[in-house]
């Protein structure tokens, strides 16, 4: 049994282990996951990478820091609509795609919460950026709204926030890497632990 981590430029730190294959959909949103249309492309991504894998295998979506790092807090400036109203919508559209992938004969999908607040600040211009306090807050709402959605649909939530997030929910330093943007492969001992307490295969 390997694992499958489908996602944004956050599944990379996955590609130096055997028990990971790495399936990169590059700046894929939460959000926009469901739409055949994105810039991203990262539906017809899903699709190419859901073509080549094992359904025996675990899929785990890897995708939402960047809704967290970015997009909630705008959307919020530019209209008024409360992060609760923001991350609903977003969870509910990306739980679509998730539910499809798992009620399509691949039992074995898993997805990964956020992780805590990195230290890049706005590196691309945004008109809206959050500091670094308030994009903690934002992630720790958003992994509340996806953890209930999970579990609601029984659909496993790799939670691998607590282990590396500090007071602050600031990402710890031994976890980072130097970009301020990405946890480094430090993590990925800690994801295959949680994931082993619902597939115990995957170390055998």
């Amino acid at each position: 049994m390997k694992v499958y981590a489908f996602g944004d430029s956050h599944a990379g730190k996955f590609c130096g282990d055997p028990r990971f294959i790495c399936g990169d959909a590059q700046q894929a949103t939460a959000h926009n996951l469901i739409n055949e249309n994105s810039e991203s492309q990262s539906w017809f991504a899903l699709q190419q990478h859901l073509y080549i894998y094992d359904p025996e295998d675990i899929f785990m979506f890897v995708i939402g820091e960047i809704d967290c790092r970015i997009h909630f807090y705008r959307q919020h400036v530019i209209t008024g609509k409360s992060y609760h109203e923001l991350m609903d919508n977003t969870v509910r559209r990306y739980g679509h795609i998730v539910k499809a992938v798992r009620d399509d004969g691949r039992p074995n999908v898993a997805v990964l919460d956020i992780p805590p607040a990195m230290a890049q600040g706005n590196e691309y211009g945004y008109d809206h950026y959050a500091d670094r306090d308030t994009r903690a807050a934002i992630i720790i709402e958003f992994n509340d709204t996806l953890a209930e959605w999970c579990e609601a649909n029984d659909i496993y939530l790799v939670c691998l926030w607590p282990y590396i997030a500090d007071g602050r929910g600031w990402l710890k330093e031994e976890y980072a890497v130097g970009d301020g943007a990405h946890v480094s492969e430090n993590v990925v001992p800690l994801v295959v632990a949680e994931l082993t307490k619902r597939w115990p295969e995957l170390c055998e």
